[in-house]
């Protein structure tokens, strides 16, 4: 393995650990600062749509400049914007400090991908060190949470975004690079790869719809602080070996299609689930469908596309999309019924859309 191919694969690691720390407890947050069920849907909805709108812009940057450049101003912006959380007091600074980190959080994932493939690296590895990053994080999320208080989740992300800055700052040279110029809407690219961006879209509504309010279910049967860290630790351990081990071997078009039916039968499950403990197999799964989805999704992305960067960042777009829409859903829901069950029968159907979309267009290509 290369060495610029290790370093880029490490900083994957450390950014993951860096923006899942505090994403779990971010609801339970804001409920501490007495925000309504529809607020803690806004949270995720304008973090979601920075990151939509940055993924979009900046890899087209990357596609123009270069890669290193745009992922050394990521890293740093995020870790500046993320430590900023600790110092949120009430709901409204900390709404205006998740608008900030979804802008920096986006600034990267793009130009990254990009950068790993034009050395080599490939889509499953690079993905698995993503999740035992977020594996990690969840872990961590659960022990801070609770001996030291959920501020602190702010710092241990700051810190972990600055470890990747450094790696890529020591590890990476300036690249030759050649330019390539990218319209600021590139619709051919969108409507080349449509057949993965819409499910990926309709798929993700589902889940952060379900996400948003997830560390507030888990506490409604039975998980304290500890266990609701510890659960998802499950779902991404899961991911690391099924995409360190497994997704290499598998074509990107036959895994989406596996990741999207998988994901419709956890959804649904959930519904049924009387105490916490039932959902560790689901956890085991849902790291199953989404290692088939996701790095399905960047297999065929990178192996054909020219313009890597913008289209591997608009696949952080499509699921960005998604964020916007399914907690702010989520919340009309929840103030409405007073039930969490009714997001997970809207995941359920979205996803089983996007599968039927899916193998519809497969057959036609």
């Amino acid at each position: 393995m290369k060495r610029e191919v290790k370093v880029g694969f490490t900083s994957q690691l450390f950014a993951n650990l860096a923006l899942f720390t505090p994403h779990l407890f971010i609801p339970q947050l804001a409920d501490s600062f007495g925000a309504t069920k529809f607020e803690i849907g806004l949270l995720s909805t304008f973090f979601s749509a920075t990151i939509f709108l940055s993924s979009w812009f900046f890899g087209r940057i990357a596609d123009r400049i270069g890669r290193r450049r745009i992922i050394i101003i990521g890293f740093l912006a995020s870790s500046i914007a993320f430590t900023l959380g600790y110092f949120a007091s009430n709901y409204t600074e900390l709404l205006l400090i998740r608008i900030l980190g979804g802008a920096t959080a986006g600034i990267y994932p793009g130009a990254l991908t990009a950068y790993i493939y034009e050395n080599k690296g490939t889509m499953g590895k690079f993905s698995s060190f993503g999740a035992i990053g977020s594996a990690i994080a969840q872990y961590i999320s659960g022990v801070v949470a609770t001996l030291l208080g959920l501020p602190y989740l702010f710092i241990i992300s700051g810190i972990s975004f600055f470890i990747s800055l450094i790696f890529i700052v020591a590890g990476i040279k300036k690249e030759e690079y050649i330019a390539i110029n990218i319209p600021l809407f590139p619709i051919n690219i969108i409507k080349k790869n449509k057949h993965i961006y819409i499910p990926l879209f309709l798929r993700h509504m589902g889940a952060t719809g379900i996400w948003a309010f997830w560390v507030l279910y888990l506490g409604q049967i039975g998980a304290n602080n500890y266990w609701k860290g510890i659960l998802f630790t499950f779902n991404y351990a899961t991911q690391f070996l099924v995409m360190y081990f497994i997704m290499d071997k598998i074509p990107g078009k036959k895994s989406i299609g596996w990741g999207l039916i998988l994901s419709a039968a956890i959804f649904l499950y959930f519904t049924i689930v009387p105490n916490y403990l039932w959902i560790i197999p689901a956890m085991i799964a849902t790291g199953f469908a989404w290692s088939f989805l996701f790095t399905g999704s960047l297999k065929e992305i990178t192996e054909k596309n020219e313009e890597k960067a913008t289209a591997s960042g608009l696949i952080q777009s499509a699921i960005s999309l998604g964020n916007i829409f399914g907690p702010l859903v989520a919340g009309i829901i929840v103030t409405l019924t007073g039930t969490y069950k009714g997001i997970m029968y809207l995941a359920f159907f979205l996803t089983i859309i996007a599968y039927v979309y899916y193998s519809v267009q497969i057959k036609k290509a």
